[in-house]
């Protein structure tokens, strides 16, 4: 079944899935929708990426508004990152492009998994390095690169790299970490979705039944994260990237590891 031929209520569902939890954890959603879109919708390994980017755009935008007005957003750190994540949106969404399509998706999972662990194993939020000044904008646009390479290339917002970043790297509290990452990640995935549409990359037929759901479902769950304390939000983080990123990891293996004829057919079902 093509992604054309899901049917609204299925794409309302998934856009409401990863709308909630991009509000809630500050990324941009694409950690769900991915999975959701190559898995329930069945679409190709790439067109999920740049359809994901194309709804992040939006959802995350709703996720953003609700944390600039209950003043959570530090403008300073958001132009920190941007200065970096743009630039790094527009390389990834090229590159991804020569990338084989089960590797891609082996690549998406180990990328969540090592952060999800991260966050588990180790809790102590206190800054890594000690920096300020010039210093520390120019690693707050080295995390925003790192994350417009992860947001272009894998269909992410960029969050699953800028809100760890900022609280591991530079002692951002959560809250404070994932306003800046949603405000970036609306300026980020525009960038990546863009190159992915141009690249015939992205189905905007469905996007435009997912954003509608998407966007009301970002500002619920960031009206939830207000309510949350910032080492459970952290906690919900780090599960969910485990989880999602072993599911992806196992299943995009165990492909690669089929007979040469098998694997062919696997491949064309996950580009």
């Amino acid at each position: 079944m093509r992604a054309g031929r899901s049917s609204p209520a299925t794409l309302a569902v998934t856009g409401g899935a990863g709308g909630f939890f991009s509000g809630l954890t500050g990324v941009g959603g694409g950690a769900v929708m991915v999975p959701l879109m190559t898995g329930v919708l069945k679409m190709r390994q790439h067109t999920a990426h740049g359809t994901s980017l194309v709804v992040i755009v939006f959802a995350a935008l709703g996720g953003a508004a609700s944390y600039s007005i209950d003043g959570s957003t530090d403008w300073v750190l958001v132009a920190t990152l941007l200065a970096g994540s743009a630039a790094g949106a527009y390389v990834g969404a090229h590159l991804v492009q020569h990338l084989p399509a089960l590797r891609l998706r082996q690549l998406f999972g180990i990328f969540l998994l090592i952060l999800g662990a991260r966050l588990i194993l180790f809790h102590d939020t206190s800054a890594v390095l000690s920096t300020s000044g010039v210093a520390r904008s120019a690693l707050g646009a080295t995390i925003g690169l790192a994350g417009g390479l992860s947001s272009g290339a894998l269909g992410v917002g960029g969050g699953a790299i800028f809100v760890p970043g900022l609280v591991i790297l530079l002692g951002t509290g959560q809250h404070e970490a994932q306003a800046a990452s949603l405000n970036v990640i609306v300026v980020t995935a525009l960038v990546g979705a863009f190159t992915h549409y141009r690249h015939g990359t992205a189905d905007l037929r469905s996007a435009a039944w997912i954003v509608p759901a998407a966007v009301p479902a970002g500002v619920a769950g960031a009206m939830a994260a207000g309510q949350l304390d910032g080492a459970v939000l952290q906690r919900i983080f780090a599960v969910v990237l485990v989880g999602v990123g072993t599911q992806m990891l196992v299943t995009a293996t165990r492909a690669l590891r089929r007979p040469p004829a098998i694997h062919s057919l696997a491949v064309e079902a996950h580009r």
